[in-house]
């Protein structure tokens, strides 16, 4: 019997998951939810389900199996929490939570109801991904090294406030280092250093483009410009720099230096370099769709899913840890101190 989906946020990423549920024999979409009611229309006109502007309401009269949030970072909290009350099982897209507090809650929440919770780390479910991981697990890692740049800001209110968003480092940035996480082990400690190296406000005659990025926002309160230095529990070392400067074009990447190894990360694809000489793997098309594809047959089946919610608290501490080492003066700050008891 196909798992009944209910959407709670419809734009942007959730048009992902909506296509691949729409056209998968086991997912049946019922209810698409939004805060704008247009936008939870357009959903379901597109893709199916009835539409809501009120989760409560939609989770009452639809009794899905399964919720896919795809909200902003400070919506988080009480979406979860209702929809474990019902024993309604939860996919959650990165990042988790906006503080800790609230990721603390939603994690005791979802122990509490026993029901599945899966985080949209989809670089964990890409096959070359996991083929590298299996080829650097028995390797000593010596350095981890990531970067994410942005050619300019996601046109969206929040993203300029640390408050609602969490600056790039935990609603971007959290990709890379939820990856180097996968790859090399949880992290000991972080040391942060941020900073904003132009104005953000719209020069005279700025006009904004309709969609993609903006070079320029009003109320931009969140670094522009960040570094972090990660000291791995293995004792690996690993470093991630982004930034959101407007240049010319994306540039996301990512390197594993181990013994008798270098491996190269783009995006979904993998290459390397080791005593066997030089190898690759591409991904193929779809591949993001199975990180949702795994949530629900572990919904189905009642088996384990491959990225609990534990997981999505472990890499939001790396980006709430760098930005408390900025405010401590770019010290070391322990991951044990941010974590719930237990992580």
């Amino acid at each position: 019997m196909a798992v009944r989906l209910g959407f709670v946020g419809t734009g942007g990423i959730a048009n992902r998951h909506l296509g691949c549920a729409m056209k998968h024999p086991e997912m049946e979409i019922v209810g698409t939810c939004d805060i704008v009611k247009d936008l939870a229309d357009e959903a379901a006109a597109k893709y199916g389900g009835t539409a809501y502007s009120d989760f409560v309401e939609m989770y009452d009269k639809e009794s899905p199996d399964a919720i896919v949030i795809c909200t902003p970072p400070f919506a988080h909290g009480d979406i979860e929490a209702e929809a474990a009350k019902r024993g309604i099982h939860i996919f959650v897209e990165k990042p988790v939570a906006i503080s800790m507090e609230m990721a603390k809650g939603v994690l005791d929440s979802v122990r509490d109801a026993g029901i599945i919770c899966q985080v949209g780390y989809m670089f964990r479910l890409s096959e070359p991904i996991k083929h590298v991981q299996q080829m650097l697990a028995e390797r000593a890692i010596a350095m981890v090294q990531a970067h994410y740049y942005m050619p300019g800001m996601p046109n969206k209110g929040w993203w300029t406030k640390m408050d609602m968003g969490g600056g790039q480092l935990v609603e971007q940035a959290t990709h890379m280092l939820d990856l180097g996480r996968f790859l090399a082990g949880d992290v000991k400690s972080v040391i942060g250093k941020t900073t904003q190296v132009r104005s953000w406000e719209p020069p005279a005659g700025y006009e904004e483009p309709e969609a993609g990025l903006v070079g320029y926002k009003d109320g931009f309160e969140i670094p522009d410009t960040t570094a972090l230095i990660l000291e791995y529990e293995s004792g690996s070392l690993g470093t991630l720099s982004c930034s959101m400067i407007p240049q010319v074009a994306w540039d996301n990447g990512f390197k594993v230096v181990a013994e008798d190894c270098l491996v190269t990360i783009d995006s979904q694809n993998a290459s390397w370099t080791n005593e066997d000489g030089e190898g690759s793997m591409d991904a193929g098309s779809n591949w993001a769709d199975a990180v949702l594809t795994d949530f629900v047959n572990a919904v189905q089946t009642g088996g384990k899913n491959a990225v609990p919610y534990e997981e999505g608290v472990k890499s939001l501490a790396l980006s709430l840890g760098g930005y408390l080492s900025v405010e401590r003066g770019c010290v070391p700050v322990e991951l044990a101190e941010i974590l719930p008891d237990g992580l």
